[in-house]
């Protein structure tokens, strides 16, 4: 099924096509979120209210961009301001879900597959490296999660966050290299290498 039918598909409310988006995204969208609230039960909470404001809001993709990145523009936003509020919930929940669309939906977010983020651990210990993205400012850890556990382009970046290719290249540099010091102050040793694409 191509984008467009998917998109279309949703629109109608279709639930086996949501579930199956959910299928898709879940995993990363729980690597993600959990690198903003350091917590396992938070971050359940924080994946679930993702996926029901991608639910609640699909009428408003306007194909302007790729579905995926309208999806992890939407969840890295919903994180950073679960970030800022420090647990104040702000969330679109099933009670604001249009009428007509509620159809007892039931979202299963836990999946026992490895998380995305356990492909680019390297020999280094996992919590450590969590801890330190969990430290960097939003501003850096936005675009880190995006390129490295997102996999998105600069041009999809720069797209979802409404910034310059530039802007973006700019936010890489200095996060991956605060993110080294961190690590190499955390982990010891100056031999700290972050897998880049480039």
């Amino acid at each position: 099924m191509d984008e467009e039918k998917i998109v279309e598909e949703l629109k109608k409310g279709n639930m086996n096509v949501f579930s199956q988006l959910v299928d898709i995204y879940k995993n990363r969208i729980f690597a993600v979120a959990y690198k903003f609230t350091n917590n396992y039960t938070d971050t359940q909470d924080l994946a679930q209210e993702i996926f029901l404001k991608i639910y609640n809001e699909i009428d408003k993709f306007r194909y302007d961009c790729k579905l995926s990145t309208w999806i992890y523009k939407i969840a890295t936003n919903m994180c950073i301001d679960w970030k800022k509020r420090h647990k104040k919930r702000n969330f679109v929940g099933y009670n604001s879900l249009n009428d007509s669309r509620k159809n007892n939906l039931i979202l299963n977010i836990k999946d026992k597959e490895p998380l995305t983020e356990e492909k680019v651990m390297c020999k280094y210990d996992q919590y450590k490296i969590h801890q330190a993205i969990f430290n960097l400012p939003n501003i850096y850890k936005t675009v880190i999660v995006m390129y490295h556990f997102y996999n998105m382009s600069y041009n999809e970046i720069a797209k979802a966050l409404e910034v310059s290719v530039k802007t973006v290249e700019t936010r890489l540099y200095r996060g991956r290299k605060k993110l080294k010091e961190e690590l190499v102050k955390n982990v010891g040793g100056g031999d700290f290498e972050w897998n880049v694409k480039k």
